[in-house]
């Protein structure tokens, strides 16, 4: 798992060092880093590849070193420093003066292959971006050496498949009537949406089928259900196999998905966080923070397993991040504004105040 990120000259970001918890939560307003923080993770990992351009490659690609760096402060470097449980990383960036392409130069401090492994996606990383796939008649297998899951979770599927009867860690299991990966998907996709997944291959082709099965039984192709129940199955499924000690990025976890749903989907994440893994979700919902702050009161997790950051640009137009404190009752005790308060703002304009 990663400990703490410092992120230098990045984008937005001029300087922001951040503590990392089992599960982290990055809110803000549009444009204010949270991506960004996200990338210089992604471009640690892209980094353990040499086969790959700097700034630019399968899993983050941000064009030219003058297009990635700060403007505003006019940094001369990018700088990323990840701590984890293995060992420490750290990146840097220059412009190549030598390059015609605009390209960046990178210096890479010596580190041990362990952190190599972790960093390594799908080994020790994992991550599903907001532009997933969506429902469709067929799925594709994977035959990549280098991707279980696909950056859109277009692999998801295939993974369960073939990966279905496997037994999963004692505390990953929540339905106790069996110990497969299949039951407990199932068990957590009931939960949210009351629905179930069968998948089978179709022989001697590149494809799978899926369908999803109500409660009564029935079956109904996937194309032919919300797009919510697709977008779901593959962060379900990436949840249930994470190993120890590994890290999970998720992009906007509750697209497609009724207020309800996420604030159960909310849920899972917090038994995923309590049991070893770490989870860094990206979200504008205010389902999933307000379902967080109920796991505080009712004691499902604690406050110092668990960072809230919310993003906003300062008067540079410079990124900078504010650490949300829930109390015990999960009240706010340090208002933040644009902190999910348009609720309010607009209850006001409604009643004339």
């Amino acid at each position: 798992m990663i400990s703490k990120l410092k992120i230098e000259g990045l984008k937005s970001i001029d300087v922001i060092d951040m503590s990392m918890k089992n599960l982290n939560l990055l809110l803000g307003t549009n444009s204010s880093g949270k991506s960004t923080m996200i990338q210089s993770i992604l471009l640690a990992s892209q980094s353990v590849n040499k086969g790959s351009a700097p700034l630019n490659g399968n899993l983050v690609s941000i064009g030219e070193f003058r297009e990635a760096r700060n403007f505003i402060t006019n940094a001369k470097e990018i700088k990323v420093e990840l701590e984890t449980d293995c060992g420490n990383y750290s990146i840097r960036f220059k412009e190549d003066i030598d390059s015609q392409s605009g390209e960046a130069c990178i210096k890479i401090d010596d580190t041990t292959e362990e952190v190599k492994k972790f960093l390594t996606i799908d080994e020790g990383i994992h991550y599903l971006s907001a532009s997933r796939i969506g429902h469709r008649d067929t799925y594709d297998k994977n035959f990549s050496t280098i991707y279980k899951f696909g950056l859109q979770g277009e692999y998801a599927l295939d993974y369960f498949e073939k990966h279905k009867e496997d037994i999963l860690d004692d505390e990953l299991i929540i339905d106790k009537s069996s110990n497969t990966l299949e039951k407990q998907v199932n068990y957590w996709l009931k939960y949210i949406v009351n629905t179930s997944i069968v998948t089978n291959d179709i022989k001697e082709t590149d494809k799978l089928k899926a369908k999803f099965e109500s409660s009564s039984g029935r079956g109904v192709r996937t194309k032919n259900i919300g797009s919510g129940l697709s977008y779901l199955i593959s962060i379900i499924i990436m949840c249930l196999s994470m190993k120890k000690e590994s890290t999970l990025i998720i992009e906007n976890p509750e697209i497609h998905l009724h207020p309800k749903a996420q604030s159960k989907l909310t849920e899972l994440f917090v038994f995923i966080a309590n049991n070893e893994r770490q989870l860094i979700l990206e979200t504008h919902s205010d389902h999933i923070f307000n379902g967080l702050r109920v796991a505080i009161v009712q004691n499902k997790i604690e406050k110092n397993n668990m960072n809230m950051s919310f993003f906003r640009l300062d008067d540079r137009g410079c990124s900078e991040n504010h650490l949300i404190d829930v109390g015990k009752r999960g009240r706010i005790n340090n208002y933040i504004e644009d902190l999910f308060d348009q609720f309010d703002i607009d209850l006001d304009r409604m009643l004339g105040i």
